[in-house]
């Protein structure tokens, strides 16, 4: 009924794809194109380029227009010749075994009537039959949720087109987005055989969740320093956390909260947390009504019949777009409560999973750590797992002990696969990843011991992805931080797909229409010129994302 199937290679990898799939990409990324340009002309025409730079606006929280771009008369001859550009492409056939390979795996998952399936943390996926693929979603469905009313979703549209009018975004907010639900299999749970565990992931979101995002986000990063609690966004942090413990026989206590996002979803949970953030920053009435309007959740199974939570409409799915950011605000309440019984420096939060240093550790003093913890936690809902003191650590992608060292962790029998050599990536990718890859194991290695005892696995995966020549010397690698701009220059991407079945050099032909249409002297060759507008590959669909 059902098979287990495991690929040799990542998924991430790029197989060629049709010339015509090819070529309608590339027609979208030029009608982006095109669009971006005519709109940065059109407001440069009407008032000038430093009144452009000066002028206020009302926020738009990165939503685009609905409104089509106007034609603009100086803009006529380049888009023109752009759009030649793509008719002109010409095709060709790249030798490449490990692309043959990916077209008749790809050829053989779309031939076959079952459904595949991934897993949820593990490299797995699992080939089934349509109608038991079904069940097992009718049968996480009905388990959580329960049929919505006919007008639901119209109610929520209303709602929505009422706070982007006050927000000033009309045009900008689309309707309630309706992506069908679907599962993951959780075959990394004891008993997994005998009975079929899945995840429910319900893509269906509203886009004000996008503004809800912003105001989220600027939220938790004026709130962070006021409570100066440890809230983790990777294990970079992480680190530079632990590095800055230097007492000795200390112990890690860790904890898990259990069902984390489903629990959000209770409305008195988040307005709680609110209501804390408010002690120390204002939250306007409007930014209040976002983030709960956000919270409104509908489910949509492949039939299309519409469903939402048992208890409530409220929720927080794990595709909304302000799912981790919401996570984050009710994460900080959490850590200023837990911070009455341990001390906020020994204390930090990443998402769901919590990490505790014990100073002077002994049997009572962790047993009340423990009570504390399952204590503070119940009493906002939420249930956790607590693990045993010990010596040594295993948080996210990295082992820590308690002498200060640290390494690389990976779970048992994971594998690790990368994009290979020959994938259908730009190469400048390609050349990237093994220095990316090693340069991390760097930065996860607190010695070059611990690097070296590392390396020879991911050496391994990156050899049999086909790279070669990279160094696996240690060094210190430093995390690069984003870089101050000295000074305001709006630059326009234009953004192909790449393949190697192309013959055309696009960049260098479309960097020539620059020069030729914008040269010196051009009524719009202040805004758009070299340093304005340039190009970057983009890539395929990968074998994921078919």
């Amino acid at each position: 009924m059902m098979k287990k199937l495991q690929f040799e290679y990542s998924l991430k990898n790029v197989p060629r794809g049709s010339h015509q799939e090819y070529l309608k990409s590339l027609i979208n990324r030029v009608e982006d194109f095109v669009s971006r340009v005519r709109w940065r002309a059109f407001f440069f025409e009407k008032q000038g380029e430093e009144e452009v730079e000066n002028k206020v606006v009302d926020e738009k929280y990165g939503l685009r227009t609905g409104t089509r771009a106007p034609v603009v008369k100086n803009l006529i001859p380049f888009e023109k010749d752009l759009f030649k550009l793509v008719s002109a492409i010409r095709f060709r056939r790249h030798n490449n075994e490990f692309l043959d390979k990916l077209d008749r795996d790809m050829n053989s998952i779309i031939s076959s009537p079952n459904v595949i399936v991934p897993a949820d943390k593990t490299g797995n996926f699992y080939e089934m039959p349509v109608k038991k693929y079904q069940g097992l979603c009718r049968k996480a469905i009905t388990a959580e949720y329960r049929k919505a009313p006919d007008d639901a979703v119209e109610l929520l549209n209303t709602e929505a087109s009422v706070i982007a009018s006050k927000l000033k975004l009309n045009g900008r907010v689309q309707q309630y987005q309706s992506g069908s639900a679907f599962i993951l299999m959780k075959d990394h749970k004891p008993g997994f055989e005998a009975k079929l565990q899945t995840r429910l992931i319900n893509p269906a979101k509203s886009s004000l969740g996008k503004v809800s995002k912003v105001i989220l986000e600027r939220i938790t990063s004026k709130l962070r320093p006021k409570l100066m609690c440890n809230q983790w966004r990777g294990t970079d942090e992480v680190l530079q956390w632990f590095k800055g413990k230097r007492s000795n026989g200390f112990k890690f206590i860790s904890y898990d909260i259990e069902a984390f996002y489903p629990s959000i979803g209770e409305e008195q949970l988040l307005d709680r947390a609110l209501r804390f953030v408010g002690q120390f920053i204002d939250i306007s009435e409007e930014d209040w009504e976002v983030i709960h309007h956000s919270r409104k959740s509908m489910l949509f199974d492949m039939n299309g019949e519409i469903w939402h939570r048992k208890e409530s409409i409220f929720d927080v799915t794990m595709g909304a777009y302000d799912g981790a950011e919401t996570c984050e605000i009710v994460g900080l309440y959490m850590l200023n409560k837990v911070s009455s019984c341990i001390p906020k420096e020994s204390h930090g939060l990443y998402r769901d999973d919590g990490l505790i240093i014990v100073e002077e550790p002994n049997g009572p003093k962790t047993e009340r750590i423990r009570k504390d913890l399952i204590s503070i936690f119940q009493e906002e809902g939420l249930k956790i797992e607590v693990s045993m003191p010990s010596e040594y650590i295993n948080f996210l992608d990295t082992t820590m002990r308690n002498d200060g060292t640290f390494m690389p962790f990976r779970k048992d029998g994971k594998t690790s696969n990368y994009v290979h050599s020959s994938s259908n990536h730009p190469p400048t990718v390609l050349k990237n990843i093994p220095d990316m890859v090693m340069d991390r194991i760097r930065r996860l290695s607190s010695s070059p011991s611990a690097f070296q005892a590392a390396r020879y696995h991911y050496q391994g995966a990156l050899e049999q992805s086909g790279y070669k020549g990279f160094s696996t010397e240690y060094k210190d690698v430093a995390r690069k931080g984003k870089k101050k701009r000295k000074g305001r220059r709006r630059v326009i991407w234009f953004n192909p797909p790449f393949s190697v079945d192309v013959e055309t050099d696009l960049g260098r032909k479309f960097l020539g229409l620059v020069a030729r249409h914008f040269p010196a002297g051009h009524i719009c060759s202040q805004i758009f010129n070299k340093n304005t507008l340039k190009v970057s590959y983009s890539c395929m669909k990968n074998m994921e994302s078919r």
